[in-house]
């Protein structure tokens, strides 16, 4: 018969895992896919190579955790602005400067190096994709959740809301390359004209922020 482990090493346990995605998530974001390696890893978590792989079955299997945490993360913050406009604490413009920042914060680079990851390690492409699926659905759930277009059908809203999303992505991702502030100011201004007019912004109410979490890979589900 097993026997449960008693809740302070479940507690360290539950630690040491945040700390590593913790460490994973910074590496991304200051060095970047290519540069991620274990050893700086290890020493930002603060825990040794044999608390890694005891946790973790390869660091491609921690990249991809700590991915899910970031996406989980940002569809989070999301919810979090989307609330603050339902609840008339923000206005529209307001709201269009938070979202914008959203898509050129850390949080965004991330997931950008991920991508690139994604693109030359077939294994983080294919652990990945449940947690994309998730994504995808979270942030079309942030528009729609947010705002209502009378004039449009289901399909086109989510075409139309698609290609926001895509919009505030490519800012990201040339902001990340340095931020001017009057070519902010000009695609803000333009996103909320092309994006915003006609949009009705629907009532408030209380985000199920635990359903944004998604679908979490188990870690002893994923190879080395």
């Amino acid at each position: 018969m097993d026997k449960k482990l008693p809740t302070a090493r479940i507690r360290d346990s539950e630690k040491t895992v945040a700390a590593l995605k913790r460490a994973a998530i910074d590496q991304l974001i200051s060095n970047g896919f290519a540069g991620l390696s274990i050893a700086p890893l290890l020493k930002k978590a603060g825990v040794s190579r044999g608390a890694l792989f005891h946790h973790f079955a390869s660091k491609d299997a921690l990249v991809v955790a700590a991915f899910e945490d970031v996406l989980a993360e940002f569809a989070i913050c999301l919810t979090r602005i989307s609330q603050r406009l339902r609840s008339g604490e923000i206005g529209l413009e307001e709201f269009v400067i938070e979202t914008s920042a959203a898509f050129a914060s850390d949080l965004f680079i991330a997931t950008m190096e991920m991508s690139l990851g994604m693109r030359v390690e077939e294994f983080l492409s294919e652990a990945a994709q449940d947690a994309i699926v998730v994504w995808r659905e979270n942030l079309l759930r942030f528009w729609t959740d947010t705002f209502d277009l009378p004039a449009l059908s289901q399909a086109e809203q989510e075409t139309h809301w698609a290609i926001a999303s895509n919009t505030l992505r490519g800012y990201g991702f040339t902001n990340s390359f340095g931020h001017q502030e009057v070519a902010t100011r000009h695609m803000r201004q333009g996103f909320a004209q092309f994006f915003l007019t006609g949009a009705v912004i629907k009532p408030a109410i209380t985000p199920d922020i635990s359903a944004l979490q998604g679908k979490k890979t188990t870690n002893s589900a994923v190879d080395k």
